[in-house]
C-alpha cells in the first residue's frame, strides 16, 4: 500500500469503506421493496438500466460495469432471458463475445427501474451543488481506481466471488 501521511484511524463506523457499505445496504433497503412486485432485485435493476442507457452491451462490459464475477452476471442474464426481458446473441466480429439487448418487455421494466434510479439519485444529491456533486464523483472514481490498483498489486483476479479470492494467472 502507498504510504500517505499518517492520520488517526477513525472508528469503523466512520471509515469511508464502512460508510460506503452502509450507503449500498441502504440502497437495497430502499429499492428492493419497489422491485419486489416486478420480481427483480437491485443488481437486476442496475443491469437493466445500463442496457436501457446503452441500447446493448457485451457481457464483458456488464461484468466490468457491475464489478461482479462473470458467473454471477451470466446467472442473472440467464434468469432475465428466461423471463424474456433480454436477448443474447454472439457478437458479429467476435464469436467469443455475447451481446445483450433488452426485449420490448425488458425495456418497459428497465424504464421503471431507471425511474426509481433517478428518484434515488435525486435524493442522494439533494442539497449538494453541481460542484460538490462533480467533486464527489471524481473522488469516488479515484477511490475505485486506487482499489483496482491495490487489487492488481495483490495479484487477485477482478470480481472474485466473495470469500473465495483467486490469484491471477
Amino acid at each position: 500500500m502507498t504510504k500517505n501521511r499518517k492520520s488517526p484511524l477513525p472508528p469503523i463506523k466512520d471509515r469511508i469503506s464502512f460508510l460506503m457499505h452502509r450507503v449500498d445496504a441502504q440502497l437495497v433497503v430502499v429499492c428492493n421493496p419497489h422491485f419486489r412486485h416486478l420480481n427483480v432485485v437491485l443488481h437486476n435493476s442496475r443491469m437493466l438500466s445500463i442496457l436501457l442507457e446503452a441500447g446493448q452491451a457485451r457481457v464483458a462490459d456488464l461484468v466490468n460495469s457491475m464489478v461482479l464475477p462473470q458467473s454471477t452476471i451470466s446467472h442473472q442474464l440467464r434468469e432475465l432471458e428466461k423471463r424474456e426481458l433480454i436477448s443474447r446473441r454472439p457478437a458479429v466480429n467476435d464469436s467469443r463475445s455475447t451481446i445483450v439487448k433488452l426485449t420490448p418487455k425488458g425495456k418497459r421494466l428497465a424504464e421503471q427501474c431507471n425511474a426509481l434510479s433517478v428518484e434515488v439519485y435525486q435524493a442522494m444529491v439533494e442539497g449538494l451543488s453541481r460542484s460538490e456533486i462533480e467533486q464527489l464523483r471524481a473522488q469516488l472514481r479515484n477511490m475505485f481506481e486506487r482499489l483496482e490498483k491495490l487489487r492488481v498489486q495483490q495479484g487477485f483476479e477482478r470480481a472474485a466471488p466473495p470469500g473465495k479470492p483467486r490469484r491471477a494467472l
